[in-house]
């Protein structure tokens, strides 16, 4: 090849290369029907801004402290970490399309006749290769465009592991406190079962009850003992997951509390609903899936579109290894490759693509809709179980003076035993209603920051 059509071959394609522009897609995002404002507005005592630790606004330090351990030590995170890692090397291999593929290779060769007792023959040869595939239309710089974008959504994978493991900490937490609260709650309803029952077995005795009174309450205290029971039962398995969550053997028991607070209201973030799409990471991951796609889309288009590629080697060859390198060959040249040309496979696969690319839109659509539904859900859950607990508390102050009442009728002979015992048995559950509220409480509080984009920012907060 002469060099005036070397030249002419490498200035093409550079003429050529401006034309890549024209063949890229131009991302728009969905349509959305996105409200203004929240349809539930009261979401408690105060509103906060998001931080990067946003769970300390539940004001206990020791929630704070299992939670940043959750973060340096889950496995599942851990996972997260390495796929994102993955992810990104592998936009690091799809950059190198930017530079040639270079290689080198060489050879030794030692030969005689065997029949003959000749002097062997030897001959040495290297080659040093470079090639180089041009971006006449954009296609690399799709294809790279596209893997960082598919790394971008890993990496929002891992920040909502990082999310649903705040919450299933904080959810475990909440859960042995509130069973530690219910378990004190059933042995104060045993020592009151055993004041009744000694109670019944005295009148019994004086023949002011019957027996089937006597049976009762002894049935009575047996429910109460397996009640109890369960809800160790309960307490044990919480513990377990809880322990399992930081990388530790279930033995390995972790910081709780004794009791949750029902006093306790905790203030919320308060974004606008176009704000939590741009914050949740479930739906930029899925933006970025739906980026990528259709990035790869025109790789896929494109790759059907002509191609050229530029080498050019430097290789020598002697008989004599001194004399290896002494007499040098450069040679240069280009390919050109035109699949166009097998038409069915072209339609088929632009067909497939833009199915993905369509796919992808939908997957984003549903997303930020089920985002705005779980900001609503928890808001609505937050506001009842608020207004539960007031409730509650009244209600568990009128069951302590009808148990009072009860217990001295019944003394006085003036009601039945049932009565007493329905009373006792209505305060028991009342108080550990009220505990569950409070549970439910803190869990669709925990449930909103979370659906409102939670946050964990830094690198450092998080492993992998």
């Amino acid at each position: 090849m002469t060099n005036n059509k070397l030249s002419l071959v490498i200035l093409l394609p550079l003429l050529l290369s401006g034309c890549g522009s024209l063949t890229k897609s131009d991302y728009q995002r969905p349509m959305l029907s996105v409200p203004a404002e929240w349809r539930v507005q009261d979401t408690g005592s105060g509103y906060l801004q998001h931080t990067d630790h946003w769970w300390d606004n539940f004001a206990d330090p020791q929630l704070s402290m299992l939670i940043g351990r959750a973060l340096t030590s889950n496995n599942d995170l851990a996972i997260a970490g390495i796929q994102l890692q993955q992810a990104r090397l592998a936009a690091g291999l799809t950059d190198t399309n930017l530079t040639p593929d270079v290689s080198v290779t060489g050879s030794a060769n030692n030969s005689k006749n065997l029949r003959n007792n000749t002097t062997p023959t030897e001959s040495y040869s290297t080659t040093l290769s470079l090639s180089y595939e041009l971006d006449l239309w954009g296609k690399l710089a799709r294809a790279r465009e596209q893997a960082q974008w598919q790394a971008e959504a890993t990496e929002q994978d891992r920040q909502n592991t990082a999310l649903t493991l705040i919450g299933n900490t904080a959810q475990y937490y909440w859960q042995i406190a509130n069973l530690n609260q219910k378990i004190k709650q059933q042995q104060a309803g045993l020592a009151i079962g055993q004041q009744t029952l000694a109670l019944v077995q005295s009148r019994y005795a004086s023949g002011a009850a019957g027996q089937l009174d006597l049976l009762q309450a002894q049935q009575s205290l047996i429910n109460r003992e397996n009640t109890y029971r369960t809800l160790q039962q309960q307490r044990e398995e919480n513990r377990n997951a809880l322990a399992i969550l930081f990388n530790r053997s279930p033995t390995d028991r972790q910081a709780e509390r004794s009791s949750l607070d029902i006093n306790q209201d905790v203030p919320i973030a308060k974004l606008l609903p176009v704000e939590v799409i741009a914050r949740r990471p479930d739906v930029k991951a899925a933006e970025g899936r739906l980026r990528a796609a259709l990035a790869g889309s025109d790789v896929q288009r494109l790759s059907f579109y002509p191609s050229l590629s530029l080498a050019a080697s430097l290789g020598s060859a002697s008989s004599i290894f001194s004399q290896w390198f002494s007499d040098p060959v450069r040679t240069l040249g280009a390919n050109a490759a035109l699949p166009f040309v097998q038409w069915n496979t072209v339609q088929l696969t632009i067909e497939k693509s833009d199915l993905d690319v369509k796919q992808a839109a939908i997957v984003f659509r549903s997303q930020v809709y089920n985002a705005l539904a779980d900001v609503d859900n928890a808001m609505s859950q937050r506001l009842s179980y608020q207004q539960q607990k007031i409730n509650q508390q009244q209600n568990l102050q009128l069951s302590q003076q009808r148990l009072v009442l009860a217990r001295s009728q019944y003394q006085a002979g003036a009601v039945s035993f049932q009565t007493l015992l329905d009373a006792e048995d209505d305060l028991l559950t009342i108080e550990t209603n009220l505990s569950d509220l409070q549970y439910n409480y803190l869990n669709a509080t925990m449930k909103l920051w979370l659906a409102l984009g939670g946050g964990v920012e830094k690198d450092s907060d998080i492993t992998g």
